[in-house]
């Protein structure tokens, strides 16, 4: 006797509940869910509003590949530990070499990834899916050049987002924009007028790229945070709770369970190190409020910069702070910070990032998602630049 089969519509609403890993699993299952999570871009748009979303910890490896980290906190001494490594390989079949990974922006499940040893190449990547997108960046000048991912607003509504890569330069005040859709470049002139970024301090969040960015038009240089809009093209600042008459040293930025953007600041050497958490951005009249979340005294030895990155998990208060701390010319150490609170008593733990194989100055929450990165045709058109 042949079993009754639940109707299509049934199969769908529980598929789409499932988390984005665990469907990776079950693709396999049958034709019709294979084409359902790869073909039907609504049921990624369903997927994505529906099934819980999970959150992993992503480090850089000693060996510069991205992998997946596992933070256990309830031992009187937390782990650090590496679970695997996603390794990218150079798709030209005349190097066919792993790349060596320099710097990574998460924006809604996909990665943006630079390398160390070739700047004439970045890729968009879906570590869940294995889509990749490789872009050419072009023969310009590489010194002081970052990118960063984001897509319009406008956008968010279908299921395929139409992502877009920002170039732009510490002191050129000459910002391009990459879009999928037409695989080229396009010179977008000055959008912000007045600012010198700092573009090696992002993130991405809901799509906007927000950077740390120093107002040249006062002396010294106020620190502020901006915000580039994809859809607009413009960038808006962004108000800091340093704002009321505080100057903070040092500063770096995260985002806090893909809602919240997060700020690190220490002061001078003498001052708490202070985390804040946005309680809300209306993308209306641009208000912005933060909270305290956290404050505390770093051992004597340690001091935040602006190369280190961070993961605050809010609800439980707790900070993973990873940096390099250069001694001297000739010396220096990868190292990992947690932060806890534990019946109301700051608890810090340092760990040398050597010992579990990590490189200390990249730590994101990846979110996996099953969303698609729209491919470049086979004949696409030249870029300028690629002359």
């Amino acid at each position: 006797m042949t079993k009754p089969e639940l109707p299509e519509d049934l199969v769908e609403e529980i598929l789409c509940r499932v988390p984005a890993t665990s469907l990776k699993r079950l693709r396999s299952t049958c034709k019709r869910w294979n084409r359902l999570f790869n073909d039907d871009g609504r049921f990624a748009r369903k997927h994505l509003d529906k099934a819980t979303k999970q959150f992993m910890v992503l480090m850089l490896t000693n060996q510069y590949s991205i992998g997946p980290v596992s933070i256990d906190l309830s031992r009187t001494i937390p782990s650090v530990e590496v679970k695997a490594e996603y390794s990218l390989i150079d798709p030209q079949p005349e190097y066919s070499a792993k790349l060596d990974i320099e710097r990574v922006i998460h924006c809604d499940g996909v990665l943006l990834c630079t390398f160390w040893s070739n700047m004439s190449r970045i890729v968009v990547w879906n570590p869940l899916t294995g889509e990749q997108r490789w872009i050419r960046t072009g023969y310009r000048s590489q010194s002081g050049r970052a990118f960063n991912i984001g897509y319009c607003q406008g956008d968010n509504k279908s299921c395929n987002k139409s992502y877009r890569v920002l170039s732009c330069y510490c002191d050129i005040h000459n910002f391009e924009m990459y879009e999928f859709n037409s695989d080229t470049w396009r010179s977008l002139g000055d959008i912000c007028p007045g600012w010198r970024l700092r573009p090696h301090v992002s993130v991405s969040l809901k799509g906007s790229t927000y950077t740390f960015a120093e107002d040249e038009t006062k002396t010294p240089p106020n620190l502020s945070l901006l915000k580039i809009d994809y859809s607009t093209e413009k960038s808006v600042p962004v108000p800091l709770p340093c704002d009321q008459g505080i100057e903070y040293e040092e500063s770096t930025l995260s985002v806090v369970r893909e809602e919240k953007l997060a700020l690190l600041s220490q002061r001078d050497e003498k001052s708490k190190t202070e985390i804040w958490v946005t309680n809300k951005i209306d993308e209306t009249t641009k208000a912005v409020s933060w909270s305290k979340v956290l404050a505390f005294d770093m051992s004597p030895d340690l001091r935040i910069s602006d190369f280190g990155s961070f993961l605050l998990d809010e609800e439980k208060k707790v900070l993973v702070y990873c940096d390099t701390l250069f001694e001297d010319d000739d010396y220096h150490r990868d190292i990992i910070y947690i932060v806890r609170e534990d019946n109301n008593k700051v608890i810090e733990e340092e760990f040398v990032a050597d010992k579990v194989d990590l490189c200390s100055q990249t730590i994101l929450n990846y979110v996996p998602s099953l969303d698609k990165i729209k491919q470049a045709k086979a004949q696409g058109k030249r870029k300028r630049g690629d002359d």
